[in-house]
This record gives C-alpha cells, sequence and structure tokens, in this order.
C-alpha cells in the first residue's frame, strides 16, 4: 500500500531500523549487466573466418534511501522478527491490546483527533500565536481609529503568551478504535509532523505506559506539576478530572505511545 504520512518520527525511525539491521546504509545501489553479440566475417586472401564477438556492458544505479523506504523495511523486519521487535498488528482492540505490555510496538488503525485544548495551546495556529498576532496589529488598528480600550494591555499580552507557552508544547495525538472502549495516546513532535491529525489512519508507536478501565491521565501538563511528589501526582490521577474537565483527560483502558508514525 502506498503511504501518505501525517506524521514520521526519523530520529526513532532510525534507532529501530539500525537495530534490526545492524546499522544503517545511506543509499542503494543496483548493478546490471547487458551483453551484446557482434557478427564479423574477415577474409584473408580466397579463405574467410566468420564469428561472434560478446559486448559486455556494466550499469551501476545509486538511489536515495528515504525515510519512506526505511518504514517500509521496518514494517518487514519487524513482523518477520517479533521477538525481537515487539511488532503487533491490532486487529481487534478488546482481544489484541487486553494483556498488552509497555515496550510493545504496535500499529493500530483508528481514528485520530487534537483534543482541543491542546490544539488551542499549540505552538503553530493556537493561542499564543493568536497573541502575537494582536499584538503586531494592535498599532495598526489604533491608526486607524479602532477602539482599543477593551483589548488587553501589552503587558497583559504579554503574560497571556508565556502562559500558553508553557502550557503549549508539542501535540497530543488521541486515536478511539472502532467499535471498543480502548483509546490511544501520544506527544507528536512538531518537528515531524507532515499533514493534519484527522480522521482514520494508522498509528504505529512504542507502548510507554498501560491505564487499566477507569484509570485518569491527564493530556496536558500542567505548570508545576513536575514540582510535586509521585505521591501526589497519582493521587491526582486516581481521583480523576472535575467535573467539565473530562475532555481534557485520558480515561483507561487506553495506552500511552511513544508515536512513531501516522499514516494512511
Amino acid at each position: 500500500m502506498l503511504k501518505t504520512f501525517m506524521y514520521l518520527n526519523e530520529t526513532t525511525l532510525d534507532s529501530y531500523l539500525s537495530s534490526l539491521e545492524d546499522g544503517l546504509r545511506d543509499s542503494i545501489e543496483a548493478k546490471t549487466s547487458k551483453s551484446s553479440s557482434v557478427r564479423g566475417k574477415a577474409g584473408v586472401g580466397v579463405v574467410a573466418v566468420g564469428g561472434d564477438q560478446e559486448d559486455l556492458r556494466e550499469e551501476t544505479t545509486s538511489r536515495s534511501d528515504t525515510a519512506s523506504s526505511r518504514f517500509e523495511r521496518l514494517q518487514r523486519l519487524a513482523r518477520a522478527d517479533v521477538e525481537a521487535s515487539g511488532w503487533i498488528d491490532v486487529l481487534s482492540a478488546d482481544g489484541d491490546l487486553t494483556d498488552i505490555g509497555i515496550g510493545a510496538l504496535i500499529e493500530i488503525e483508528c481514528e485520530i483527533y487534537i483534543p482541543e485544548v491542546i490544539k488551542a495551546l499549540s505552538p503553530v495556529g493556537g493561542m499564543a500565536q493568536a497573541l502575537g498576532q494582536l499584538q503586531e496589529i494592535a498599532p495598526l488598528m489604533a491608526q486607524f481609529g479602532g477602539d482599543m480600550s477593551k483589548l488587553p494591555g501589552s503587558d497583559e499580552l504579554d503574560a497571556m503568551k508565556g502562559l500558553a507557552n508553557s502550557l503549549g508544547a508539542d501535540a497530543m495525538l488521541v486515536g478511539e478504535p472502532a467499535d471498543s472502549k480502548w483509546q490511544v495516546a501520544g506527544k507528536l513532535l512538531d518537528a515531524h509532523l507532515r499533514g493534519e491529525i484527522d480522521g482514520y489512519a494508522r498509528v504505529v508507536g512504542k507502548v510507554s505506559s498501560v491505564l487499566r478501565d477507569g484509570e485518569w491521565k491527564p493530556l496536558l501538563a500542567l505548570p508545576g506539576m513536575n514540582l510535586l511528589s509521585r505521591a501526589q501526582r497519582r493521587d491526582m490521577e486516581r481521583k480523576g478530572p472535575d467535573a467539565g474537565q473530562e475532555a481534557n483527560w485520558l480515561r483507561g483502558p487506553a495506552l500511552m505511545l511513544d508515536v512513531l508514525a501516522v499514516y494512511r
């Protein structure tokens, strides 16, 4: 199947592939040989000698080893050696994910989206960018007599941008397989995004944690959470979200993934 990638982490791809191939290759070379026969006739006096002469030519073709071709090889190698790769093709979420463990490399088809709160805080197209654009056009609005009284001042806008930047980092994908209560989620590094994260697609990633049925995990890392002890964070997760905040949390059964690829 020809693949259109919405996300592909090439750094992780190269790391996985080098483990299965004992290194990486920069290019692929293919050699082809062509031969042709030349029929000739030489005459000496009244005696003629005939024969064939073979002409050999060798051609070498070099091709770049692209990320797409490396991903295709990774799939083939991982499926051929499940013991080494931990690869699992998830055909039925309810059946295949029940006893899954940390470290498994899974491929699953699901409906994917970025939660609205994460999208709003994204560094690209999110609140921080909108506030920056507002700061840029504010002088122009004032010059043409626009009502600036209801807009926050420069200091307030800077503070809001700082908060947005502290909250918003990389996007967070959530995937929901059809006819299942399972979910998958994982961070998407902005540098590896290639398209819009929306609709049905196939997600490939390594399992980093498992949420059992009824467990909760916040999708948004709030400022100061890293100052909490492990026991405090776990207590917060046991209590779950406040009323009306459920959309900002992941509810088990679910998998947290180190996402390698998203494609269709």
